[in-house]
């Protein structure tokens, strides 16, 4: 084991479970701490790999464990790792004094992942490994039942964080990105520097500042006395917007020039007016305009008719599908059917098939 030197640093009281306990916070080298191969979130894990190898955990390297770990997608291992190597560990692990690791297995092993791919690398150790934030806690001052207490406070217990809604992701990320240019950063450092710090691609980007612009023309094409109403709407109905980007915008069904004005300018009413039952409809709505019937059934009735028109479309895709279908079967005919291997079965059912496209065709 490797003792923990905590001397001069004042103890700070943490309440685990209502049992008080001193906890010396410090930042110390990985090097120094030892995983607790009984940890919960890793132990059924152990007995996998213990079954593969044939031997117990403590006969196998930490690189061996690495590597099983690492293949295991439900532990995320190397997303965490390329999270740590950018921004350092964020939350302290806890250990006892003597170094062995009570909370924080998964940060262990990502951080050894980082560790060890850059020995096999023969690259430098990431700095971030030199300075992990901990929680020390004094191995007197832990028995069994304490030990449970830190766990269940730091992995069972719900902590009540809530995750950032849609809305405030692009929020930031837009904030972000415009603050950036207007210091003078070029577009592809400002994108950069945005995968660096919230780990988000150019697409991703351009969807959240897009949908934001999307938003602020909605805002702003209300009257003064009623932009806070369109702002909460905003709040309330981001995903809405969200869609719309998506589908009119880009894709194969993106709008052309000539429509987008129109097709905006209805969806922007219709999100007024409260015309959507749910975010699904507004595809449809974008669709509708190249179908004269269904847009004129929608401009007509200011977007009330919004369900009918939904029904409309997907009575066309239907129709779609089925014509997709009829071209994948007769490709299959022409080129890869094989009639030597027809069963009688499948020679009846292509005999019903010949009788009615016949009928359809007179």
């Amino acid at each position: 084991m490797k003792k923990i030197d905590i001397k001069g640093i004042k103890p700070e009281k943490h309440i685990f479970h209502n049992e008080p306990l001193d906890v010396y916070p410090t930042r110390i080298s990985f090097s120094k701490i030892d995983f607790w191969p009984e940890n919960y979130r890793t132990v059924l894990h152990f007995d996998i790999l213990e079954a593969q190898k044939n031997k117990p955990v403590s006969k196998l390297s930490l690189e061996e464990i690495i590597d099983f770990l690492v293949g295991r997608p439900e532990l995320k291992l190397d997303d965490l790792a390329s999270s740590i190597e950018k921004n350092g560990v964020k939350v302290p692990l806890i250990i006892l004094s003597n170094g062995m690791l009570l909370d924080g297995n998964r940060r262990y092993f990502a951080c050894s992942y980082l560790f060890h791919e850059a020995k096999k690398k023969d690259e430098d150790i990431p700095k971030v490994l030199y300075d992990i934030p901990v929680y020390v806690i004094k191995k007197r001052d832990v028995n069994e039942r304490t030990r449970q207490k830190i766990l269940a406070e730091s992995n069972f217990v719900n902590d009540w964080k809530v995750p950032w809604s849609l809305d405030v992701k692009a929020k930031v990320i837009d904030d972000f990105y415009y603050s950036c240019i207007n210091e003078g950063t070029s577009k592809e450092k400002t994108y950069k520097e945005i995968r660096d710090v919230y780990g988000e691609d150019k697409s991703t980007v351009d969807a959240y500042i897009e949908t934001m612009e999307l938003t602020r023309e909605f805002i702003s094409s209300a009257p003064k006395g009623k932009r806070n109403k369109f702002r909460e709407n905003v709040q309330n109905k981001f995903l809405y917007f969200w869609e719309f980007r998506n589908k009119a915008l880009k894709g194969r069904g993106a709008l052309r020039p000539k429509e987008l004005p129109t097709v905006k300018k209805l969806f922007f009413k219709m999100m007024k007016l409260e015309r959507f039952n749910n975010y699904k409809q507004v595809e449809p709505m974008i669709r509708a305009v190249r179908d004269p019937y269904a847009w004129k059934l929608l401009i007509s009735s200011k977007g009330n008719k919004i369900n009918m028109v939904e029904a409309l479309m997907k009575e066309q895709k239907a129709v779609r599908s089925a014509e997709d279908k009829v071209r994948n079967f007769l490709g299959w005919l022409q080129t890869k059917a094989d009639p030597t291997s027809f069963t009688k079965a499948t020679i009846v059912l292509l005999k019903k098939v010949i009788r009615e496209c016949s009928k359809l065709i007179r």
